[in-house]
This record gives C-alpha cells, sequence and structure tokens, in this order.
C-alpha cells in the first residue's frame, strides 16, 4: 500500500484529499503575534483581510519534526509506504523536518520529492502519483515516475505589490527595489528551487501579457498537458485569465486560489501560470 503525503502549500481540494487518501501536513503563520495553522484554523478569506489590516508583515514556519513524526507513524502503522511531496528545499525547511523525522523513525518506506516549486508543482506531483497508485504501480515505479515529472514544470508569477517577496526574504532587495521605485510590475519564476527575476512590465495589464506569451511559447515548443492559474485574493480576475488562456489556446486552464503561506510572501493580489508540459 502507498500513501500521498503533501505540506498545505499545494492547496489541494479537500475532496479530493479524502477521495485519495491524502494526508496533510500544514505550515504555520504568524500574524499579530499570533500563531495560525494553515488549512485548519485560519480561511483564505479571513488570512487576506488580516494581511491587509496588520503592519507587520506575517511571519510563516515549517511543520515541526514532531508533525511529520506524527503523520509518518500513523501511516506506517498502518502498513503504507510513503510518498511525501513538499515546497521547495532552498526556500523552506519542512523537507529538513521530514527528513528528521525519518531519522527519528528509522524508517527506509518514506520517500521525499522535493517540488522545486510550490501549490501547483506539488498539487500536479500528487495528482500524478495518485493516478499511478490507483493503476497499481508499485512503490518504486510511482516514486520513479514522480520524481521526473518535476524536470516538467514551468512557471511564470507576476506581483501587483513586490514589497511581500522582498521583505519576506524570497528575493534580493535591490532587485525588488527597482520595482518599488519604479512602480513597475515584476516577472517573476521559481527556477532552480528559488524565486528569480524574468523581466519587468510598465502596468499590471502588460504584466498579464506577459504571462500569456510565456504559456503560448511554453505550448508550441513542449507543449502543455495541464496548465494552473494561481493567485491571491483575487479570485475573479484568476478565472477571468485562465477562460482568456481557454479560448485563446485551446488549453484548459484550472484554478487554484493560495493561502496563508504563500499569500504572505506574495501579497493579496498576484497572478501565476503553473505548467506540467508534455513531455
Amino acid at each position: 500500500m502507498i500513501k500521498i503525503i503533501v505540506d498545505s502549500t499545494g492547496y489541494i481540494d479537500k475532496s479530493y484529499i479524502e477521495k485519495n487518501n491524502i494526508s496533510v501536513v500544514p505550515l504555520r503563520v504568524s500574524i499579530g503575534g499570533k500563531e495560525y495553522t494553515e488549512g485548519v484554523n485560519l480561511s483564505v478569506d479571513e488570512f487576506y483581510r488580516l494581511l491587509r489590516e496588520t503592519r507587520e508583515l506575517p511571519k510563516t514556519s515549517q511543520p515541526s519534526v514532531q508533525n511529520f513524526i506524527d503523520v509518518y507513524k500513523k501511516a506506517l502503522d498502518e502498513g503504507y509506504s510513503i510518498i511525501s511531496i513538499h515546497l521547495s528545499e532552498k526556500v523552506s525547511g519542512t523537507i529538513n523536518s521530514a527528513r528528521l523525522a525519518i531519522n527519528e523513525l528509522q524508517t527506509d518506506k518514506v520517500r521525499i520529492i522535493d517540488s522545486k516549486i510550490t501549490t501547483f508543482s506539488i498539487r500536479f506531483l500528487a495528482e500524478h502519483a495518485a493516478k499511478l497508485v490507483k493503476e497499481g504501480a508499485n512503490f518504486e515505479s510511482v516514486c520513479e515516475s514522480t520524481e521526473k515529472l518535476v524536470k516538467r514544470f514551468y512557471n511564470r508569477f507576476i506581483l501587483e505589490d513586490i514589497k511581500y517577496v522582498v521583505e519576506g526574504g524570497r528575493l534580493n532587495r535591490a532587485e525588488g527595489l527597482i520595482g518599488s521605485l519604479l512602480n513597475i510590475k515584476p516577472v517573476l519564476s521559481f527556477t532552480d528551487g528559488v524565486v528569480k527575476p524574468e523581466g519587468i512590465s510598465r502596468t499590471w495589464r502588460k504584466a498579464k501579457e506577459v504571462l500569456m506569451k510565456f504559456t503560448e511559447s511554453v505550448k508550441s515548443t513542449v507543449g502543455i498537458e495541464k496548465l494552473c492559474v494561481i493567485c491571491g485574493e483575487n479570485v475573479n480576475e484568476g478565472k477571468e485569465f485562465a477562460e482568456i488562456i481557454k479560448n485563446t489556446l485551446q488549453v484548459n486552464a484550472d484554478m487554484l486560489q493560495c493561502g496563508a503561506v504563500i499569500g504572505t510572501y506574495a501579497g493579496p493580489v498576484w497572478l501565476a501560470v503553473g505548467i506540467q508540459s508534455s513531455h
């Protein structure tokens, strides 16, 4: 038997999690001196309201080693081998906590997969692994196939306000300063596990055009098997953008709204495209 475990930054629908027997190890966020557990005692809407009201930016923290031990041990005791899929090791200590938990449990039945990104990459990897499990694939083949899929991810994202990603330490302050001084919109990517500047746009409308051109380029070069439009509190804008992609490129576009941990660094309003290529 194979169990899939993810962290909360995959923002996978609860119905899918329940249907596929997936377990979630949540990250935490502290706002105004109060700590919340993502997806447990803080809704997405409430988070973005607090984010706009707070004077100090929230702080995030990875799951503890004990959090992982608790989830792993339960699954192991039930006879499962575990595939544990998480956000990039270069931006979070989540994978390190998972490794320490494995060492504590002294087990060889847990395989960690670094998604190299977050959000859509965790979701797509979990969906891929779950499909293989349902088809009856063995543990090693599910792990190997899922790890290979990481190389087929492409992404770009745009931020309305760059201060969150800069003050959160996910982008160099010198790079961020350009955007804040000139009031331009940065185009960023997750590349090799870290946030990387990919360009700038003068306006939000132009930045969205860059996202579209990027998506067109991926389709024309490596093809698109899956695509996800990702956003913060601007859900309606995200839905509209997904519809534009669908009508323009004849590619189905799913929606993914992110909550506290990603929103802490991206801010209230942002847009992204996450793509799984055809090959």
